[in-house]
């Protein structure tokens, strides 16, 4: 230490132990190391070290001993100069200096003409308002304009479109040396995420994490019975900043909820292991209000209720009530993916459906909610295809019916042929029953090729006794 740093033999060796001593009274647990790097502080009188720390405090630094410890040079700077600098960088636009200059105490020694020109270049380089962004990360500071102005050109070429964007909510990826970053990328690749950047770009976070604790990530969901937990962390990448434990006692805490799957849950909704239990008790206690009997057992089928503001769902309720829907819960109880469509996708449906020639598109779609989920260019092509088939009144057979618009096209028309290549009259329903049955009896009595009802249900019997055990 004496070689490094030759003005300390200057010191009497009992003067040195003395100060040591006295620091440590101060609350500082390692004075040695504080001295090692900042041999001056040796010349300052412990009165002075003293009354800096009640200055400090006095300022509103709620641990001055900690803030010297990680910049001792602080000791030298006078009380007046850190008062002038708090006032400076509150004029600059700094809405708390104090906690600024609590997280990066380095801030203290730079002038505030430096500041300023800081300041100067982020907002040349892009950065909308670089006093937040300092103040969120005010290490920020001591990067020079040119290495900032590279990191954004080295962040584009690796493919991330809008770097400012990217480190206007991360900052410290300022910090980060391009060849780790590339390396980071290399790393998810092989993790099994197709589009690492696209990733890192939703959440700019991961570049602070481990590659071997991502990988520790992706294991231990997986032992928790996550199948593709790499899915998971894709669609919600703040999982990989969530403790096992915590995530562990999420799904438990799901289990007391009544979910009887929790994993199957999460999986559909992986934005559930953030949210706080409480915040979906609450949620399940809203719907409960709301007149929905079992809110598990809707947000078990439809997880993405969780994310929907209970206002919204009233508003929805009363959207719907509004349209003329009798009983908009007992619709939304039978298909809550309904929470999911715009009202004026809705109204748009109710107006469409009535233009094919629906008297009644409320009736209908309140008797098959999913009828909301179907496109009307699909309805409409299967009304011409019922048509073409040789069926009278398509839109009147699927008043009656309205569960073929939800079979698909190939079924439609296979069916269609068998029913109108029989002698029979009553082929509407003929056709609806034929539609129930499995594929493979359908395929059975198509190859048959019948001529009457009473042999389609010959062969449909005799299928169905071939498919028993």
């Amino acid at each position: 230490m004496i070689t490094s740093k030759p003005a300390i033999s200057s010191y009497a060796i009992d003067n040195i132990r003395g100060k040591i001593a006295n620091l440590r009274e101060l609350g500082f647990t390692d004075p040695v190391k504080m001295i090692t790097s900042n041999p001056p502080i040796l010349g300052l009188a412990i009165d002075n070290i003293r009354g800096k720390i009640t200055d400090l405090r006095e300022l509103g630094f709620a641990d001055p001993v900690k803030m010297i410890t990680s910049n001792p040079p602080i000791l030298g700077l006078a009380i007046d100069n850190i008062r002038g600098k708090i006032a400076d960088l509150r004029e600059l636009g700094s809405a708390d200096p104090v906690k600024m200059v609590t997280s990066h105490p380095a801030i203290l020694g730079l002038a505030i003409g430096s500041i300023r020109g800081k300041i100067t270049n982020l907002r040349a380089a892009g950065f909308t308002d670089p006093v937040k962004m300092i103040t969120s990360s005010p290490a920020t500071l001591g990067y020079a304009g040119d290495n900032i102005l590279g990191k954004i050109a080295d962040l584009r070429e690796l493919g991330f479109a809008d770097p400012v964007k990217m480190i206007t909510s991360k900052p410290p990826i300022l910090g980060y040396t391009i060849e780790n970053i590339r390396a980071k990328i290399a790393d998810l690749r092989g993790l099994g995420f197709a589009d690492p950047v696209k990733l890192i770009r939703w959440s700019p976070a991961i570049l602070g994490y481990a590659i071997d604790n991502i990988r520790g990530k992706i294991a231990d969901l997986r032992e928790l019975g996550f199948a593709d937990p790499v899915k998971m962390i894709r669609v919600s990448p703040e999982i990989l900043g969530l403790r096992m434990d915590n995530i562990r006692r999420k799904i438990a805490d799901l289990h007391d909820l009544g979910f009887a799957n929790p994993v199957k849950t999460i999986t559909c909704l992986p934005s559930i292991l953030p949210c706080h239990v409480d915040t979906i008790r609450g949620k399940i206690a809203n719907l409960r209000d709301l007149g929905f009997v079992d809110p598990v057992k809707m947000i078990t089928s439809t997880p993405s209720i969780l994310s929907y503001a209970v206002n919204s769902i009233r508003g929805k309720i009363a959207n719907l009530r509004d349209l003329g829907f009798a009983d908009p819960v007992k619709m939304i109880t039978t298909l809550p993916a309904i929470l999911c469509y715009a009202v004026e996708n809705i109204r748009t449906k109710i107006i469409g459906l009535r233009e094919l020639g629906f008297s009644d598109p409320v009736k209908m779609i309140t008797s098959l909610p999913a009828i909301l989920g179907y496109a009307i260019d699909s309805i409409r092509s299967k009304l011409a295809d019922l048509r073409q088939l040789g069926f009278a009144d398509p839109v009147k057979m699927i008043t009656s019916l309205p569960a073929i618009m939800g079979y698909a096209r190939e079924r439609l028309l296979l069916c269609g042929k068998i029913v109108m290549q029989l002698d029979d009259d009553g082929t509407d329903g003929m056709f609806a029953q034929l539609l129930r049955q499995p594929r493979a009896v359908i395929d059975a009595i198509a190859a048959a090729q019948p001529r009457t009802w009473s042999e389609v249900r010959i062969i449909m019997a005799a299928a169905r006794r071939n498919a028993k055990p």
